[in-house]
């Protein structure tokens, strides 16, 4: 009995100093999972939020929702020191590269998660970045919105945007997404990357008008495609490829039947002669 007694207390004590060392991993899952894009896909944008454009001017979201062409929306802060400006500057230079027009096939939007924001500081923004998109039509296709802290919340929670200001570093902590709306205002994709691929930022533009825009070979390609959230980009499911590899068997046995009976036809002819 004694030596049980002296196992479990052993064993207790082990389990107390084991506590303390699994904390801190905890906390950085809590901190990872508050700075994270959730899957939203099919969540509807509210219209009725209010913003502030980098011209001063009052901008509802109603203004562009629901509306001919699928939105680029873009959510951090324009004093951000890093990464709000790469994830910027990288999808200007994928839409650079596709043959989409601002303004005639997409519209590009930015809001400010940082309340204290100003339109000067919008304004500041979209002057240093938009020579970077190398389009005609994106300075009135482009707008730069600031808002209070209940506007930018709400936007960001209908998003799936999860983000929260980090004491430790003095900055917004984020995630860096992409995502692409439809006209009505509905999350059609979501890419979450520092660096985009412009064959994909196409498709999910061309996805998100629902058959509007694109040509017949992109609809074969997003037929075809599956978007994949751990890589981020379009690509062959394993469910595609086994339909397709189904759909060639098919094919190719009905070649070997019809050239089977062709022969034996063939072959039968001069004997019934």
């Amino acid at each position: 009995m004694r030596a049980v007694f002296f196992s479990l207390l052993i064993a207790t004590a082990s389990l107390a100093a084991q506590g303390p060392a699994h904390a801190p991993s905890r906390a950085m899952d809590s901190k990872e999972e508050a700075a994270s894009q959730v899957d939203v896909i099919g969540a509807q944008i509210d219209a009725a939020l209010k913003f502030t454009d980098e011209r001063g001017y009052p901008f509802d979201l109603k203004q562009w929702f629901p509306g001919k062409q699928p939105v680029v929306l873009l959510l951090g802060y324009y004093s951000c020191p890093a990464m709000c400006g790469q994830v910027l500057d990288a999808a200007f230079a994928a839409l650079s590269d596709v043959d989409l027009q601002p303004g005639e096939h997409y519209r590009v939007l930015n809001v400010s998660i940082d309340p204290k924001e100003t339109p000067e500081m919008a304004k500041a923004r979209k002057q240093s970045y938009l020579p970077r998109l190398r389009k005609t039509g994106g300075d009135d296709a482009w707008r730069v919105l600031v808002g209070d802290e209940a506007s930018t919340k709400r936007l960001a929670d209908q998003m799936g945007f999860r983000f929260y200001w980090s004491t430790a570093t003095g900055q917004f902590a984020h995630p860096p997404s992409l995502i692409v709306l439809t006209p009505e205002g509905k999350v059609s994709r979501i890419i979450v990357n520092t660096a985009f691929d412009p064959s994909d930022v196409r498709l999910a533009i061309v996805e998100a008008s629902g058959g509007a825009l694109g040509t017949f070979w992109d609809q074969v390609r997003l037929n075809c495609l599956t978007f994949d959230a751990k890589t981020n980009t379009y690509s062959l499911a394993a469910m595609t490829l086994m339909r397709i590899a189904g759909a060639v068997t098919l094919v190719a046995l009905a070649v070997m039947i019809w050239v089977m009976l062709r022969r034996e036809r063939r072959q039968t002819t001069p004997a019934v002669a």
